[in-house]
C-alpha cells in the first residue's frame, strides 16, 4: 500500500512533461518514495500503474541516482509488465541506462549494469521487438540492443534480421528509427 500522499501526487500525473517532471521533483525529495513508487509501477492492473511508470521514467532521466539506488527491483519485475503505456515507459527507462552504462557520459554511471542486468535487458528488448508492440516500445528496444551489440557480437546479425524484416509492415517512426539503426550497425 501506497502511503496516501504519494497515491494522492500519482493521481495528479498525466501525459505532459511538465506535470511528469514536477511529480518526480517532489518524489525524489523523499528518496524512499522513489521505491514506493517503483512497486506500485509493477503491480498488474494497479490503478496508478501507469502513472507511476511515467514518474519512474522521469526520475531516471533527470535524477538518476535515486533511479539506481532501486534498479535491482525494477529488473526483477521487468520481464512480468505488460501495459503498454508502462511499457513504452520501461522501455525508456532501458534505453537511458544502457546510454548511462555505453557512453560513460560521467564517471559516476560507468558500469552501471551488471551482466545480468544487460541479459534481462537483451531478452526483453528481443521480445518487444518480435511481439505485437507499438513503435514507442520498440524504437527504444533498438537503441538497447544496439548498444548492447558492442559487448556481445552475436546481437549485431539477429537486430539486423529483425529490423530488415520487420520495416515494410512498420509505422513511420518504426522505419525512421529502424534506418538509423542499421545504419550504424
Amino acid at each position: 500500500m501506497l502511503p496516501k500522499d504519494i497515491e494522492e501526487k500519482l493521481k495528479e500525473v498525466d501525459s505532459s512533461r511538465n506535470k511528469r517532471l514536477e511529480i518526480a521533483n517532489w518524489i525524489t525529495k523523499k528518496p524512499h518514495y522513489v521505491r514506493e513508487t517503483l512497486e506500485f509501477a509493477f503491480i498488474p492492473e494497479g490503478e496508478l500503474l501507469v502513472q507511476a511508470a511515467w514518474t519512474l521514467e522521469f526520475i531516471c532521466e533527470f535524477k538518476p541516482n535515486f533511479f539506481l539506488k532501486y534498479m535491482h527491483l525494477f529488473f526483477e519485475r521487468l520481464p512480468k509488465i505488460k501495459n503498454d503505456s508502462a511499457l513504452r515507459s520501461c522501455a525508456k527507462i532501458c534505453e537511458l541506462l544502457c546510454h548511462y552504462h555505453y557512453m560513460k557520459t560521467l564517471d559516476i554511471f560507468s558500469s552501471i549494469l551488471s551482466k545480468e542486468e544487460r541479459k534481462i535487458i537483451t531478452e526483453c528488448s528481443f521480445d518487444w521487438l518480435i511481439t505485437d508492440q507499438k513503435t514507442a516500445c520498440q524504437a527504444p528496444a533498438m537503441q538497447c540492443l544496439y548498444y548492447l551489440s558492442w559487448d556481445y557480437d552475436w546481437i549485431k546479425p539477429e537486430l539486423k534480421n529483425i529490423l530488415m524484416e520487420n520495416m515494410a509492415n512498420g509505422t513511420p517512426g518504426y522505419q525512421a528509427r529502424a534506418r538509423k539503426i542499421l545504419k550504424r550497425l
